[in-house]
């Protein structure tokens, strides 16, 4: 379990983060920042402390950590105050101001922390001169760990957008597994296997999780509104699909021209998940109206998904649907709203859908649920929880 070092006087604060993180991370709490604990993976330094300090002293103790390869990330609890400037300044490897979301707080400290392992590894790799193919296989990068800091990102990044609304973070995870359903079920149709692999489904996996990161750009009085939106309002939300896909296409614009294919089929993949999960299979969808199979496959997935999980999930201004109506009112789309054979392929996969609504439902995962399960394994485990309910009734 990484070891998490909270140094701050404010009680208020220290009691938030100690709250959030207590299940995942020992902490040790501390006032004083020259007190560097070469042993802490992390550093959450109150902003509130900086003042013991002229900056250049302030600097060097951030430096000390960074040495270590330990983020440091400044944190205050007044939300009227604003430091993110100061933190990146000061040498800080980010900030957390409030409110202070679970979900972003896990998603960033454990994405910090991956990253300074694989700086270590790197940095300690390159000071003995000796090339990668002469280190033990023990002491290379792990691949999967690189993964996971991928998928950590990936997420705190979607994370951002859901927060801002009545939804949550697992409902990206629920999409997420819903999206890579379907697509496993299509596959077994020979006539999607030129357009569906193992390598595709990952990426349809990871991408979706990013169909409604557009979300950040739309002012709060309408992403929060609780009731129906003028015509006005919800022109300007449907405008999230166009902000995703050029916030997608900005950094697909930063790619080296050597970058890998699975890297640019990544970004093209978000781009139109982004861009087209709105469409309708009769082309009375938006942002452009697409009709039929011109709709990208992914996006028509995320279409069925997104509809399926709205519905089924509970919102503080509304109850959650039951899930034989949720299924009646996708296959009344079927043909309009939604592409056939996917509606198809849900109806085989209802099942399934049910039991990841259940397994994720709205607490959000443990750092191990951020890592891509399997669809047996939820399916496992939920038929474990039922067997155990019965033989206790």
């Amino acid at each position: 379990m990484p070891l998490a070092k909270i140094i701050s006087a404010n009680s208020l604060l220290t009691d938030q983060l100690v709250g959030i993180l207590s299940e995942d991370y020992q902490l040790e709490i501390s006032s004083c920042l020259r007190e560097v604990c070469v042993d802490s993976d992390l550093v959450l330094l109150d902003h509130g402390l900086v003042g013991q300090y002229d900056e250049s002293e302030l600097v060097t103790a951030i430096q000390q950590y960074e040495h270590l390869h330990v983020p440091v990330i400044l944190v205050w609890n007044n939300a009227e105050e604003d430091y993110r400037e100061f933190a990146i300044e000061v040498g800080c490897s980010d900030y957390l101001r409030p409110p202070f979301f679970p979900s972003v707080v896990n998603a960033k400290c454990k994405t910090y922390i991956s990253l300074a392992k694989l700086k270590q590894n790197f940095t300690s790799r390159a000071g003995t001169g000796v090339p990668t193919s002469a280190v033990p296989a023990g002491d290379l990068v792990d691949v999967t760990e690189l993964l996971a800091v991928q998928d950590a990102a990936i997420l705190c990044l979607a994370t951002i957008a859901r927060i801002r609304d009545h939804s949550t973070g697992n409902h990206i995870l629920r999409t997420q597994h819903y999206v890579k359903a379907l697509a496993e079920h299509l596959y077994k149709n020979p006539a999607y296997h030129d357009e569906l692999d193992a390598e595709t489904i990952e990426l349809y996996y990871k991408t979706s999780a990013l169909h409604d990161i557009g979300k950040v750009g739309i002012p709060d009085h309408i992403l929060q509104k609780p009731g129906e939106l003028t015509a006005e309002e919800y022109r300007v939300m449907k405008t999230h699909t166009v902000l995703g896909y050029q916030a997608v296409t900005s950094a697909q614009q930063l790619l080296d021209s050597s970058s890998s294919g699975k890297a640019v089929k990544f970004l093209e993949l978000a781009q139109q998940v982004t861009l087209s999960h709105h469409e309708r299979w009769d082309g009375e969808g938006y942002p452009q109206g697409l009709k039929g199979e011109n709709i990208p496959l992914i996006a028509r997935l995320m279409a069925v998904a997104d509809v399926y999980d709205a519905m089924i999930s509970r919102r503080p201004y509304k109850s959650a649907v039951d899930h034989q109506r949720v299924t009646n009112v996708i296959v009344s789309g079927r043909g309009t709203h939604f592409d056939p054979a996917v509606v198809d392929a849900f109806l085989d996969l209802q099942d399934m859908f049910e039991r990841i609504s259940f397994k994720l439902e709205d607490v959000f995962p443990s750092s191990a649920d951020l890592m891509l399960h399997s669809m047996s394994d939820l399916i496992a485990e939920n038929d474990l929880a039922t067997a155990e309910e019965l033989a206790g009734s």
